[in-house]
């Protein structure tokens, strides 16, 4: 889940996880890492996106970002959060309709 000044990864208990630490390819690295800038540099920030930032778009390569992640790593549990889906409800679905687990490609 991407976020403000985040590395948009989380263990299991919600603690923010440093990408370096993710033993995956330097290419998915440097992939999510773009994928997080492109959060950052837009205003997403209480429901604000700036009138270009595809979010459909965003969340759609944060989706295959995860599928990748899954790919790279299949023992590990991978939960992606779909923050088109999120801005579009606004809390108003349970939380499982907008965070799920990534089973493959």
């Amino acid at each position: 889940m991407a976020d403000f000044s985040s590395e948009g990864l989380w263990d299991r208990d919600g603690i923010m996880m440093d990408r370096e630490d993710l033993p995956i390819s330097p290419e998915l690295s440097a992939r999510h890492l773009a994928w997080c800038d492109r959060y950052e540099f837009n205003d997403l920030y209480e429901g604000k996106a700036t009138p270009s930032f595809d979010l459909p778009g965003f969340a759609a390569e944060g989706l295959a970002i995860a599928k990748a992640i899954k790919a790279e790593l299949p023992d590990w549990t991978v939960i992606y959060f779909d923050e088109a889906k999120a801005y579009r409800t606004v809390k108003t679905v349970p939380r499982s309709e907008v965070e799920y687990e990534v089973t493959g490609s």
